[in-house]
């Protein structure tokens, strides 16, 4: 990556003393975005096709080039979800850290409790989870990955628990991973402009 091309994308990015400013007024995630598909040299209309359909979308571009979901796992104890979120590259995140703003990956989580593949029943739309990153900077390149965690608290009506933990029951998890723009609810078949979406086996017991 050319240096004059990382300077341009910065020049784009608020700063942290705007920060403030910028997140009142509604503007954050545009610029993240223009200043991305700038720097990823994606055309605007693609991301513009994207949002009008995003479960049908072709991608042109790589959306894991610059994070990825790489696990989902299931802790007993505390009944959360956390997955973890590869940061790929040293640029493409909103800035460094303290000068400029960051910014967000979102990770929203499902589990297949009836076990029909399409996690869309009730309560299967585990919510969303959410962690700040930055650029990891050129002083870290040969550091990558970066490792961030998302976590999220299972929702489930308490009087199932036991049944499931006293069969030690194993559920599907889906999980799509988005950066900047959030993954709308009740939604499993979403498909993100930057991310992926990721699917694995948890099983439930004390």
């Amino acid at each position: 990556m050319e240096k004059k091309l990382i300077k341009e994308y910065e020049a784009m990015l608020p700063s942290t003393d705007t920060l403030e400013s910028v997140v009142a007024k509604g503007k954050l995630e545009p610029i993240l975005i223009d200043a991305k598909l700038k720097l990823s040299n994606v055309k605007k209309d693609d991301f513009i096709k994207w949002k009008g359909d995003p479960e049908k979308f072709k991608w042109k571009h790589n959306p894991k080039m610059y994070e990825e979901l790489m696990a989902v796992g299931y802790h007993p104890l505390r009944r959360e979800l956390m997955g973890v979120v590869n940061i790929k590259l040293p640029y493409g995140f909103g800035g460094t850290c303290p000068k400029f703003t960051g910014s967000m990956e979102y990770v929203r989580f499902y589990i297949d409790w009836r076990r029909d593949g399409d996690f869309t029943d009730m309560w299967e739309d585990q919510g969303l989870g959410s962690v700040h990153v930055f650029d990891p900077g050129a002083a870290h390149d040969t550091e990558l990955p970066l490792e961030y965690a998302v976590k999220k608290r299972v929702r489930f009506p308490n009087w199932l628990w036991e049944k499931l933990e006293s069969r030690c029951s194993v559920r599907r998890v889906r999980a799509v991973c988005s950066w900047v723009t959030v993954p709308p609810a009740n939604r499993p078949n979403w498909q993100p402009f930057w991310g992926n979406v990721f699917e694995t086996n948890i099983r439930f017991h004390k």
